[in-house]
């Protein structure tokens, strides 16, 4: 297994906003940088003083009902820990991730994979100034979107950015590099609100091919997502799916979960579906506390292999 602590560079890039005016009000750069904005349906756990644990559930909710979301929320500032980026071409559970980095105290799973057959290099992938993946495949790919953001990292595990990927990776300083879509807020603008925005499109997205944006994006599913706040605390996020107790989110309504709960500097969508795993020390039966569909059961067992993993040590 390679691991490297991790945290963040620069980068550029523009993207049309549309119409986001309604979820800035009340949510800009001079907020006070606190995790949660509102307490109701929230349950919250001190895994240590740098590592907070949120859980969100609701069936009343009128805007985030019958939803099951876990938040940790990390502060390198503390110096008490570091996050931890894994990456195995063997792919492997989140739990079993976890084994393997002494001290772990939480994780979630990372981007979407690498070594896939189908992928045609459509993700980047730096750890310790080495490009173990790099983005070939032209703007016509279905892939196109699937890196348009990036989290860049320092090996240290302390500092950590998110922004949109540039046309040239090379151009990008950091050591550290692993991309991801969509992005979902950029300095504080909810960009995610616009990216796969279905509403009033007269389009049957069933037909579509299953990465095409609009499909993959624009319609419900379990997700995985991290952020960046103010003061540079790293979010991890999962959003549960495929059950009527846990329906999933759009990239559009992960978008303004994040921003009415915790609003973050930045925030990017990585691999979900089935890959959505949140990990956390002690928990039973087996660490892992979201609900992975694999096993098309509302339980803890459902874990897919996946080839990164992004902890808290």
């Amino acid at each position: 297994m390679q691991k490297i602590k991790i945290g963040l560079a620069t980068a550029l890039m523009a993207f049309a906003l549309g119409s986001c005016k309604t979820y800035q009000q009340g949510y800009g750069k001079n907020n006070t940088d606190v995790d949660l904005l509102e307490k109701a349906d929230w349950k919250i756990d001190t895994l240590r003083k740098d590592v907070i644990w949120y859980q969100y559930s609701s069936t009343t909710n009128p805007e985030f009902a019958n939803q099951n979301v876990n938040v940790v929320s990390f502060n390198p500032k503390a110096k008490l820990g570091y996050a931890v980026l894994a990456y195995e071409k063997e792919k492997d559970s989140l739990s079993v991730f976890a084994s393997k980095i002494p001290g772990a105290l939480a994780g979630i799973n990372a981007t979407y994979f690498i070594e896939k057959k189908d992928s045609a290099d459509y993700m980047h992938l730096r750890l310790k100034g080495k490009d173990l993946q790099q983005v070939k495949v032209p703007k016509s790919s279905i892939y196109w979107w699937k890196h348009q953001g990036m989290m860049t990292f320092n090996n240290e595990g302390t500092q950590f950015d998110i922004q949109f990927s540039p046309e040239n990776f090379a151009s990008v300083k950091s050591e550290n590099i692993i991309t991801g879509a969509p992005m979902l807020v950029d300095d504080y603008k909810p960009v995610g609100l616009t990216f796969a925005d279905t509403s009033g499109l007269k389009l049957d997205l069933k037909k579509l091919h299953y990465e095409h944006y609009l499909k993959h994006q624009g319609v419900r599913h379990p997700r995985t997502a991290v952020a960046v706040t103010k003061t540079g605390k790293l979010l991890l996020i999962t959003v549960d799916g495929r059950n009527a107790a846990a329906k999933g989110m759009s990239a559009k309504e992960l978008t303004q979960f994040l921003v009415r709960y915790f609003n973050p500097k930045s925030a990017m969508n990585i691999d979900g579906g089935g890959s959505t795993m949140m990990w956390i020390k002690g928990q039973v039966p087996n660490g892992i506390v979201n609900y992975p569909t694999d096993n098309k059961k509302f339980d803890h067992y459902g874990q897919r292999k996946v080839e990164t993993a992004l902890l808290i040590k």
